[in-house]
């Protein structure tokens, strides 16, 4: 998914120039190197995943939450080569207007899959320390399969408006997919008032039309950015820093391996959308009658690209980090895999300190927060 597919542009406008300014191209080559290299890496690590949760490990709760983060990102990661081709072509799109929808409906459909299982697995790790008996007598696999398929539901929900308003336009020997805020028939009825109205009338319903427009895409830009990032964000450190609090309790060392993931998912989710988001804001502010600014221009595309990485790195955080990688090397792939997917076990309910450690280092020092 291209800089435009993020930034919702509110015209077509966006694409021209994009190559008229050194820096912004250079930019654009950088991002599309990126895209590629998530595609690579974000491809082999969740389709791993996914082959190992599906047809080698047994059907637990982390098993189903990572099964449908990594048919998010996987699914994410195929259509990475059409945007990479889209920014290499100068953001001509050669691949008819069905595949413009899909393309950025269903990239749109993963991105807010990913959001939301990342958020449920926070709220998961959460549950399971501050309430270990009920975790322990209601956490099964089908009610973790009901969740992520609600939330591939809420998912499909979000990213209908980018199918509905998702287009292409022909333009200058050039065929460009944008987002156009203004349905068939809000276009037919201005181009009737030109038609057939005085120069005012047409200038009145020409404003409309525009202020029309211009409210849908802040309305969508800004639910995005509530449920895209903000609340999940929220929500995450929330639960991670009450896991961080029951590690102090428990006296276990804040430098320890579970401190140390529990950072480096808050950072990397904020270093990759925080970016992503602004630049979303900035395009909101940015006057629509005036060419977009060399910032909007630079950032875009990149902004884009660090989002897209959140992709592969969600294999590498959630998985890798479950223990020292000299241990994984001596593994065999299937025991490191088990080990990053294991279920704890409770011994008693009076070793509380000793569950929590349990939960949140796992079996033979695995992390999984």
């Amino acid at each position: 998914m291209d800089a435009n597919d993020i930034l919702l542009t509110n015209s077509s406008e966006a694409q021209d120039g994009m190559s008229e300014d050194g820096v912004a191209t250079v930019m654009t080559k950088i991002s599309m190197a990126i895209s590629l290299v998530t595609c690579v890496l974000g491809t082999l690590g969740n389709g791993l995943v996914i082959w190992a949760t599906v047809f080698h490990l047994k059907r637990t709760v982390n098993t189903v939450w990572f099964l449908g983060l990594a048919l998010a990102d996987f699914t994410y990661c195929l259509l990475l080569p059409l945007s990479a081709t889209h920014m290499a072509m100068d953001y001509h799109w050669p691949f008819g207007s069905a595949l413009c929808k899909i393309n950025s409906g269903v990239a749109m459909l993963t991105i807010f899959a990913s959001v939301l299982t990342l958020t449920a697995i926070s709220l998961d790790r959460c549950v399971s320390v501050v309430m270990p008996v009920w975790s322990q007598n209601h956490r099964r696999p089908r009610l973790a399969i009901l969740v992520s398929l609600a939330l591939w539901g809420m998912a499909a929900v979000f990213s209908v408006p980018t199918f509905v308003y998702r287009e292409t336009a022909s333009m200058n020997e050039s065929t460009a997919c944008y987002t156009n805020f203004a349905t068939m028939a809000e276009e037919a009825a201005l181009e009737n008032a030109w038609e057939n109205a005085s120069e005012e009338g047409y200038e009145a319903a020409l404003e409309k039309y525009e202020r029309v427009r211009t409210s849908r895409f802040h309305a969508l830009a800004i639910f995005r950015f509530l449920v895209g990032f903000l609340l999940p964000f929220l929500i995450i450190g929330a639960c991670y820093l009450i896991i961080g609090l029951q590690l102090w309790r428990n006296h276990m060392a804040p430098s320890g391996k579970p401190f140390k993931v529990i950072a480096a998912i808050i950072l990397t989710f904020l270093l990759c959308f925080l970016p992503f988001y602004t630049f979303v804001f900035l395009d909101i502010w940015h006057p629509p009658d005036l060419p977009p600014s060399l910032a909007l221009r630079v950032g875009s595309p990149l902004s884009t690209s660090l989002a897209s990485l959140n992709s592969c790195l969600n294999p590498i955080l959630y998985l890798c980090m479950g223990q020292d990688f000299r241990e994984k090397i001596k593994r065999s792939l299937r025991k490191v895999l088990e080990q990053a997917f294991v279920e704890e076990s409770v011994a008693s309910i009076s070793s509380s300190r000793n569950r929590t450690k349990s939960i949140l280092v796992g079996d033979e020092g695995s992390t999984l927060v």
